[in-house]
């Protein structure tokens, strides 16, 4: 019981974290959408996007590998501190020198209506992309999901504090948010080493740098990274195909809605990132199934109600909030919520398998959705424009979201209904929780 607590506590601290962090994120779209407008927003997302495709092409699965050896206590902190820094350091100026390669040769096909100079601005970020996804796991391994959380926070933080100074106060606009992306990240990096230094004594020491646990990093974390690659391409892609199919406008239009939307995750972001450590660290699959079917049906309970008040959001607010230039953003966001409520829950069950040691099963369903979206997109975006985009990412999470439970079926042998129906046993943890907020 000592240790369901211990899970709760951790997963509650996440999510009053993640809150603010929405909360800043929210903030950081508002100010983008009224001082870039749609064309604008949609620039920087297409620049900002670039390092984080070349980020995720190259973290050869490294990060969510830290997570598994980490929980497991199977090599030192100060080992994996120093890998994680070389590999990090090393693979960010590999893919910053990829990245200009493609700006210089294929700005033209890819960038038409993004300025060069930006982007070659924001592959600077790379090296710090690289620590902050490395350094995060390593909290998330060792389950401080103060420290966690706490720098997700600072990153949401430190970019919107430079957008206030070099895009509201100096007026810089999109130069200035791409240099806010850049210094945000930079920070956030900073503030993680400084971290990692002072309470954990990590210092980098070459001597600790270790070839054996490079290569069982890379050999675990390739099946999981090419997963979590096909799923960034899977949520992100789409944002490429409206720039090529549509404009610039329609980018900055779009992105605000799938912002909002998968802000509304907040409760299957809070639960995955604990649940991970939490399943690999464990010795039974008795555990495992206890749990992940406490997390998920619940999820699945939580994911429809925010859906459902997502879907009573009247489009004045959004307008309100964005100004008139997002209306059809209202849209966009009714049409993406229930896909999204789906990706909630298929994120828990998809942590579960991974900290099973079984991540290829993720991967193979990853390919499998990433071919899908873009036949969907190419289809859909020419027919019906963004609401084509918007659909297909629906449809796309439906459908991956039955095999998923399919697939863990399969996997933890648990009947469909006890990992996705809340029971009786759940209406009684409400009532004590209940109890126990009523006393304090």
């Amino acid at each position: 019981m000592n240790e369901n607590r211990q899970f709760l506590k951790n997963s509650f601290l996440t999510f009053t974290r993640q809150v603010m962090n929405i909360l800043f994120g929210v903030m950081l779209l508002i100010v983008l959408a009224r001082y870039l407008g749609p064309k604008g927003q949609g620039q920087y997302s297409l620049i900002t996007l670039f390092p984080g495709v070349l980020l995720m092409l190259f973290t050869l699965g490294i990060n969510t590998s830290t997570i598994y050896y980490v929980s497991k206590k199977e090599v030192t902190i100060q080992t994996v501190y120093t890998n994680n820094m070389v590999i990090g350091l090393a693979l960010g100026l590999i893919s910053m020198v990829l990245g200009a390669i493609i700006v210089f040769f294929y700005s033209g096909q890819f960038f038409s209506h993004t300025p060069d100079g930006l982007l070659y601005v924001c592959l600077l970020t790379l090296p710090f992309l690289f620590l902050r996804e490395y350094f995060l796991t390593v909290f998330q391994g060792l389950q401080d999901f103060k420290a966690y959380n706490t720098m997700m926070v600072v990153n949401q933080l430190a970019i919107l504090a430079f957008v206030g100074l070099l895009v509201i106060l100096l007026k810089l606009k999109l130069p200035g948010a791409i240099f806010a992306f850049l210094c945000g990240n930079i920070v956030t990096a900073i503030v993680m080493v400084g971290w990692l230094k002072k309470k954990y004594q990590l210092r980098l020491v070459l001597s600790t740098f270790s070839a054996d646990y490079f290569r069982k990093s890379v050999n675990y974390g390739l099946k999981a990274y090419i997963s979590n690659f096909s799923s960034f391409l899977n949520y992100r892609l789409v944002v490429f195909l409206i720039g090529f199919l549509l404009a610039d406008q329609a980018v900055g239009i779009y992105v605000i809605a799938m912002n909002i939307a998968e802000r509304l995750a907040i409760f299957a972001a809070s639960f995955s990132s604990v649940l991970y450590p939490k399943i690999a660290s464990f010795d039974t699959e008795e555990e495992r199934n206890r749990l992940t079917s406490i997390v998920s049906r619940n999820m699945m309970a939580v994911s429809i109600g925010l859906t459902i008040v997502g879907l009573c959001v009247p489009t004045e607010w959004i307008v309100l909030l964005f100004g008139g230039k997002y209306t059809e953003s209202a849209t966009l966001l009714r049409i993406l919520l229930p896909g999204i409520a789906l990706l909630s829950v298929e994120k828990i069950l998809s942590n579960d398998i991974a900290g099973r040691g079984k991540p290829e099963l993720n991967m193979y369903l990853s390919v499998f959705n990433v071919l899908l979206n873009v036949l969907l997109n190419v289809w859909l975006i020419p027919l019906i424009g963004l609401k084509g985009a918007a659909l297909s990412a629906t449809l796309t999470y439906a459908v991956s979201f039955a095999i998923k439970v399919i697939i863990f079926k399969q996997v933890a042998g648990e009947p469909i209904a006890r990992f996705l129906l809340i029971n009786r046993a759940d209406f009684r943890i409400y009532k004590r929780l209940i109890s126990k907020l009523t006393i304090l």
